[in-house]
């Protein structure tokens, strides 16, 4: 018997780390987007890489492109706009978003009182009609969302990381894994989703090496008013996801 139920269409945008993106896996998720027509989003983090401001070792061609690099960053949030025009959008804080407080504390305190050094102005998220998280987590429906702060070796014990933790349902990137674990027990069964990543997978420090991290998000659906609800991966391989039986490419 089928019984129809008012669910909220929900999706979670991971890592993009922009200016470096990997063009195609972004303008898969952006496809998506405008094919499952989501009434909220989340982009949980590391939207902007902060290249410039990280405590690494740093390629000196790389070090004054910093505004290029913000224009990026509000160039894709730009675009998820666009491709969901009336979904509620919420940008969370994530560990590369933090760079930049962490620079102007360590470097430029007398600066941190300038309201417009921060990472909502300096990507205009007002005019883009997006909610900052500066948490970096955030519940919905009693299902937490967050960047995450658990990093384990594979695929899934992250994910079991920050179920352990957490103690309830929830989703996270900062990994740039794809995986999805479940637990029962006596309360009941819960699920945590790492949902993979957008941005490219030849980061500089890993030179010659294959990192193990996938492209894809996530999507759920929500039950209005209650904390019911479905979440699931969508893996993107070579610039293409599958939703509804149907391929889906930017």
């Amino acid at each position: 018997m089928k019984r129809k139920v008012e669910y909220e269409k929900t999706v979670f945008v991971p890592d993009i780390h922009a200016p470096y993106i990997d063009g195609n896996a972004f303008r898969c998720m952006l496809a998506f987007l405008k094919v499952f027509k989501p009434e909220h989003i989340f982009v949980i983090g590391d939207v902007l890489d902060f290249y410039q401001l990280s405590k690494f070792i740093k390629n000196p061609s790389r070090m004054m492109d910093l505004q290029t690099d913000i224009d990026a960053a509000h160039l894709a949030l730009r675009q998820i706009r666009k491709a969901a025009p009336t979904a509620k959008i919420r940008l969370l804080k994530g560990n590369h978003e933090a760079r930049l407080q962490k620079f102007l504390w360590s470097t430029a305190a007398e600066l941190v009182s300038l309201r417009d050094l921060t990472v909502p102005h300096l990507l205009n998220l007002d005019d883009l009609n997006i909610e900052w998280i500066e948490t970096g987590s955030t519940v919905f429906h009693g299902f937490l969302i967050k960047h995450g702060n658990v990093v384990r070796s594979r695929s899934g014990y992250t994910a079991t990381g920050e179920r352990e933790k957490a103690g309830i349902s929830g989703v996270s990137g900062h990994t740039h894994r794809l995986s999805q674990i479940y637990n029962t027990n006596y309360t009941g069964m819960t699920t945590w989703v790492e949902c993979g990543c957008l941005c490219r997978l030849d980061p500089e420090y890993a030179e010659g090496q294959i990192v193990d991290w996938q492209h894809g998000l996530a999507f759920g659906f929500y039950k209005k008013d209650k904390k019911r609800f479905t979440i699931h991966t969508a893996p993107i391989i070579d610039g293409c996801c599958v939703y509804d039986g149907k391929e889906i490419y930017g």
